[in-house]
This record gives structure tokens, sequence and C-alpha cells, in this order.
């Protein structure tokens, strides 16, 4: 039976259909790849389908770099903002422009491995012209959904797209691949639309098109609304008016933030209550991007003044925040703020660094991932931000003089990620400074640091004993032949997550030392090892006893009969082999 999709577009011949593939992928959020290659990389989703209808973990994809709940089960995680919308689910994007403006009719994404991550569809409105004074563009949504596991199969996934009043030549997909139980993988993407306004309207109408307009966050302040009812009294609350305080708090402490801005032009008694500061000690931008702009942060700073967490990743597409809107919140808020996201935020330069550093002495969490507006000496800011405990640096073009002034000034850091950093020099400099000064470091990212050896991973090794998370994936100079993961797992053995991914050298003697020295290990990624046998694996099974991932893909030693009888016999492990078709 055809679907309503198809139906709906039996008539389509009769139209001007202008039909491109994605031209360039604009911005992104991460990519399984590396900086300096294709494969896995955001790029591949610009121009023709290379994989479909094939299925299976290929190189010419579009990977991101993550799936699955376990990476927010590491140490290294994100705390969840409490007040997050419970419909907001986005985890990565991927930003594309088109060769032609077109009214958008549909939009063709080709999943070519574990489909079904993709939640939300948006179109950039630059039919006015971008405002060269603030950089302001309107997003609207096309379409929206929450992440859904489908059939393992490759599918061209068309959702119903709604109509909006203007051309567009950039699209923006959302991701959520938590429900995900591998790496989703997209091929392509076709924007079909009409250069006809009138012929796109008549379009809509035939087929009765869902219309909708943005909803717009609105979090200043309005009169409350006018009614008709002749009983109705701004100073009379009726029963919620007796309602004691403390529970008129605790009913407002489970909306997020617009909610809040939104209840606080109903009545007196509501305002009074939603200016509380201690509604806003954690306050989560992200799920709002499009809308956050200067005036949203002036119109929260009177609020503010007790925050402690602050997340404006993704945020600036609606024009970057200026130093001056942020000077004015910080200078009011920024004494008690303890964690700050900027992740990818392009309006972040080496002067909002500063204005950071000067107004947040508190600050112990900072996520700065894929800033990439901030030049290697701009990172020197962050020396004077000397209680960091948590430092996100990925993709980033931190250097290596900088990043080791940080770890000298920053003695109390946990956590640093500094995965494809590609400009950092020596590993080995920056794993002898963290085995000197941050004894401490609970978690250390170094995937696809190409310049890492042995010696840096031993200066880890003998220092850094309270480590549980260690990602040292696609570090091709470092080899097991040296003893070097014998003596980490040896000495570092809190270790609950260590990801050896592509490590080509990883043998069985190596799992053997896994297995009798990680009790804790709770994650472990072992792909395109060459090396390693069923025995030494099964050792791991066996031992490892709070183990709940396992990556074993591309490992030529592990065929998948083996694999799937270890499924059913290790059922609480999740053991992953991708494959091709």
């Amino acid at each position: 039976m055809a679907s309503k999709q198809d139906d709906s577009f039996k008539h389509l011949q009769d139209l001007n259909i202008i039909q491109h593939y994605a031209k360039d992928v604009v911005d992104f959020s991460s990519q399984y790849g590396s900086e300096t290659s294709i494969s896995y990389t955001a790029c591949n989703l610009a121009g023709k389908s290379n994989i479909y209808p094939g299925y299976g973990d290929f190189t010419q994809a579009c990977v991101f770099r993550t799936y699955g709940p376990w990476w927010r089960q590491a140490p290294a995680s994100c705390r969840v903002y409490k007040k997050t919308p419970r419909a907001y689910c986005s985890m990565d994007f991927i930003e594309l422009s088109f060769e032609q403006k077109v009214y958008p009719i549909r939009l063709d994404v080709y999943e070519t491995y574990h489909p079904g991550a993709v939640v939300k569809i948006m179109a950039c409105d630059t039919t006015a012209g971008t405002d060269v004074d603030t950089g302001k563009v309107t997003w609207v949504t096309l379409w929206s959904d929450t992440p859904t596991q489908i059939e393992m199969r490759p599918r061209v996934f068309s959702p119903p797209l709604n109509t909006v009043n203007f051309a567009t030549d950039l699209v923006r997909l959302e991701l959520c691949h938590e429900k995900l139980q591998y790496y989703t993988e997209l091929d392509a993407v076709i924007l079909q639309g009409l250069t006809d306004k009138d012929q796109y309207q008549a379009w809509a109408v035939t087929n009765k098109t869902l219309t909708q307009s943005l909803e717009r966050l609105e979090l200043r302040d309005t009169h409350p609304p006018e009614t008709t009812s002749r009983d109705w009294n701004p100073f009379v609350n009726g029963y919620f008016g007796c309602l004691p305080e403390e529970v008129i708090q605790l009913i407002l402490s489970y909306l997020d933030t617009p909610s809040i801005c939104c209840a606080s032009q109903t009545c007196k008694l509501l305002r009074q209550h939603c200016y509380d500061p201690l509604l806003y000690t954690q306050v989560n931008l992200q799920p709002h991007w499009p809308q956050i702009s200067d005036e949203v942060l002036d119109s929260l700073q009177c609020r503010c003044y007790m925050i402690q967490r602050l997340n404006l990743s993704w945020c600036g597409k609606n024009g970057p925040i200026t130093t001056t809107a942020l000077t004015r919140f910080l200078g009011v808020c920024g004494q008690t703020l303890t964690c700050l996201g900027l992740s990818c935020c392009q309006f972040v330069t080496r002067e909002y660094l500063k204005l950071i550093a000067e107004n947040c002495p508190h600050l112990t969490d900072l996520d700065l991932s894929c800033c990439r507006k901030i030049d290697g000496q701009g990172m020197m800011e962050l020396t004077h931000v000397a209680k960091l405990q948590k430092l996100n640096l990925y993709r980033t073009f931190i250097e290596l003089t900088p990043l080791l002034n940080i770890i000298y000034s920053c003695p109390d850091l946990q956590h640093l990620n500094i995965g494809s950093c590609s400009r950092i020099s020596s590993h080995d400099d920056v794993a002898a400074a963290l085995g000197k000064f941050s004894k401490k470091l609970r978690s250390l990212d170094l995937w696809r640091s190409r310049k890492i050896s042995y010696i840096g991973l031993q200066a880890i090794a003998n220092n850094c004993f309270e480590l549980e998370e260690l990602d040292i994936g696609w570090c091709t100079d470092l080899h097991s032949s040296t003893g070097c993961l014998i003596s980490l797992v040896e000495k570092c053995k809190k270790l609950r997550k260590l990801f050896l991914t592509a490590n080509r050298t990883v043998c069985d003697v190596d799992l053997l030392a896994i297995a009798k020295n990680l009790t804790n290990l709770e994650q472990l990624d072992i792909l395109g090892t060459r090396e390693v046998t069923a025995d030494a694996a099964v050792r791991v099974l066996e031992n490892c006893k709070k183990l709940r991932f396992f990556d074993v893909s591309f490992c030529a030693g592990l065929d998948n009969v083996v694999v799937e009888s270890w499924r059913k016999i290790y059922p609480n492990t999740a053991i992953k082999k991708s494959f091709q078709s």
C-alpha cells in the first residue's frame, strides 16, 4: 500500500521542481573522522550518494562522535540540566547549504547505517538578507519528532515538512543518538522545492500541508494578558494564593526557563515567585538557541545573580551575543557561576575568554568544544581561570604552549578533552605536564592525538592513579610492543572506560592484563585490533564483571558466530561488531 507521503507527491510532475544534493557542509557539532581526512567526516554529507542502497559501516559516510547511552554514563559526561524541556533531545547538528534557494517541499536524508537519529529539520530564512550589524537570521522548524528505533536497513527518510513563507538554501539537521545501538551513518541529503511562491502556496493547499509559524521564545516581560471575564481581578489568585510559598516554589521548579518567564506574566503573585533567583541556579538555553540574543541575556540578568550553571551551547546563530551584553551579564551573575557551556559558539573569541576569566572566579567547568574562532594564543586567557576542574577543548585550535600553561595554572584539573586538536605539536609534552601537575586527573580524551607515544602514556600511568576514563582511540604512534598498555592498566586500576580504537597492535597480552587488573571496567573499545583472539576476549568478559560495553568491530580474529554466542552468554554486556553489506 502506498503511503500518504507518496500519495501527496503524485501530482508533482506538473510542477517545476528543483532538486539538489547538498553543496557544502557549513557547520557541525562533531565527527568521527579526523581534521585531515575524508573518512567518516561530516563533509561526506555534501554531494551525491555514494553508499545507498548499501548498508553498514562505510568510510565514505558522515558519522558523528557518539551513539547510545554509554557516553553519558562515563565519568566525564555532563550532568543533565534539571530544567531541560522534555521534548528536547538533540545531541548533534549539521548544517548544509544548497545550490539554489527554493521553497522546501521535501527533504530526503539517506541513512545507511543505524537509522532513526534525525529528530529535527530546520530551514534558515535569509531572504531579507543577513543583518550586517547583528548577523541575525531566522531559523524555522520544518519537522521534529522524538528518536525512534526502527528496522536496521538503509532508508531514505522523507518526513512531512511544515510550509514556510520563504525560500531557503540552508538546512540544519539535529540528531539524537541515545537510542541507537551503534553509530548512525548518513550518505547524502537532497532538497526538493519550488522557486515560485504562488506555485508553492497552491501546492501546500492542495496537499493540506500543515502550516505552522515558528513559536517565538519571549523572555522579556510584558503586561498581564487582558481578559474578557468580568470576574477577573489582578489582586485575587484564587486557591492558588492559599498555597504555602514553598509549595509554589516547588511547582515552579519543574518548569523550564521559558515557561517560568511566561508564568511571570500571568499575575503579580507568580511574578514575584518567578523572579526568585533560586529558580535560576541552572539555566539551559541550548534548546532555545534560535532565539537567544543580547536582549534575552539582559532580561535574565536581574534573575540570575545566584546562577551556578549556564549553558549557551549552539547559541549565536540568531546573531552573536556581543561582548557588551556578556559583560553586563557576567558583571552581575559571574561571581557565582561554576559551569559554563559554550560548545559550537562561533562568536567566542579571545575577548570573550578574557571577560570570563575576569568575571567568573569560581568557574570549575568550561566547555569550549568546536569553538574555532579562538586562536592558539587566545587560549592563554584560561590560565587566569585557576579553579578549573573540567575543560573540554575538542576540535579547538589550542596549541602546545597555551595548553601547557593552562595545565600549570589549574592544579585541580580532573577532566580534560583535547580530542581532535590538530595543532598540538607534542602530546608527549602534554602528558608529561599532566603527570606532574594534574595528580587528580580522572578523565583524559586524546582521541586522534597522533603525536602521543609510549613515553607520554607512561607519564600518565606513573602519575595519574585516579584515572577512570581514557580515550586513546586512533593514536597511531602507540605500540603494544613497548609494554605501555600493560603498564597503564597495572597502575591505573580505577579505569572504568578505556578506548583503544584502531590501535592495530593491541594483542592478547594486553587483554589478559586488562582482565586481571581492571575489575571496575565498564566500557572497552578495541575496534580494528588484528592480534586479539577469542580466548583473550572471553577472559575480559569473564573477569570484568561490571563490563557493559565492548566494541570488537573489525577485529579479524573474532568472527560473527563467536560474537553472537557471547551476546547470549553475557546479556548484560552490549557487544558491538559492525559490518558492511
